[in-house]
């Protein structure tokens, strides 16, 4: 278990609102700070900006559901790369 205290930078998790709190096209995989599991208040924010009820969260296993797709392109910990120098332009 990692606790917020001793997590290495850039850990995260992930969850969705739980199934009967929304429909099912509403129900993608979001990406969050491992903050958002300490936290205490009732709304928690996603990395897409999204705020959740924490009550409507279900916690979920990394590569679990249909991800959210804007949550993914926020989450990488790698610079983005130019494809030019890759290829030596």
């Amino acid at each position: 278990m990692i606790v917020e205290d001793s997590a290495p930078p850039g850990v995260v998790v992930v969850g969705r609102l739980a199934k009967g709190t929304a429909g099912e096209a509403r129900r993608v995989v979001h990406v969050f700070g491992v903050e958002a599991t300490a936290a205490t208040s009732a709304l928690i924010r996603t990395k897409c900006g999204e705020a959740l009820s924490r009550t409507d969260v279900e916690w979920l296993a990394p590569g679990v559901g249909m991800p959210c797709e804007p949550c993914l392109g926020l989450t990488t910990g790698e610079p983005a790369r130019s494809p030019r120098r890759e290829l030596g332009v």
